[in-house]
């Protein structure tokens, strides 16, 4: 890979690199992604050392692991992650994190990135995957990047409105909050 991609978005590829490799050692947890990123942080493979913007990607991804995958696999509909190029997966955690847990960064500059890194990295369908799918994510940002405490807020407004809402609506909103992420409702099963 030369130098044609911005200096971030080559941050961001270090922190693929690792996030795949994470991968490939079956150390695919947060503690296993935090264990590599101390590794790397000492011995690498690159000519230089892992970047500072890296490592915060890392220690963002592993500790947010859980909350990116589930959305990633709300988003994705029939491609759960095991199924997914394992290149395309840690692209779409560095963006997912970036996306809902980096205030610094916009998320369509976090879609382009991960585009620009797919176009160099994985096969031609997927940038536009990635782009559908961080898109996806982008627009429920607001909701996905709520944090424990702001959902559990939440879900008590939401039960002080319950008894003025239909009851079919009613259900399909408890069933779109459940797990911490919405999921889609079909408009169409609404009464």
């Amino acid at each position: 890979m030369g130098h044609k991609l911005p200096r971030r978005t080559r941050e961001r590829v270090r922190a693929v690199d690792v996030l795949y490799e994470a991968h490939a050692r079956g150390w695919d947890t947060p503690e296993g992604i935090f264990s590599l990123a101390q590794i790397r942080q000492d011995e690498t493979t690159a000519q230089t050392a892992l970047p500072a913007y890296a490592i915060d990607i890392l220690e963002g991804v592993a500790q947010h692991l859980e909350r990116i995958d589930a959305a990633l696999t709300t988003y994705s509909k029939a491609w759960p992650l095991h199924r997914m190029p394992e290149v395309d997966l840690a692209i779409m955690r560095v963006a997912t994190w970036e996306i809902l847990f980096n205030p610094d960064v916009e998320g369509a500059v976090a879609i382009t990135a991960a585009m620009q890194i797919a176009e160099e990295r994985s096969t031609d369908e997927s940038p536009k995957f990635i782009n559908g799918l961080l898109g996806a994510i982008n627009d429920m940002k607001d909701a996905l990047s709520k944090t424990e405490a702001e959902q559990a807020l939440s879900g008590e407004a939401s039960a002080k409105l319950e008894s003025s809402m239909p009851q079919s609506f009613d259900t399909a909103a408890k069933t779109a909050a459940a797990g911490g992420v919405l999921e889609q409702i079909d408009l169409d099963t609404l009464e």
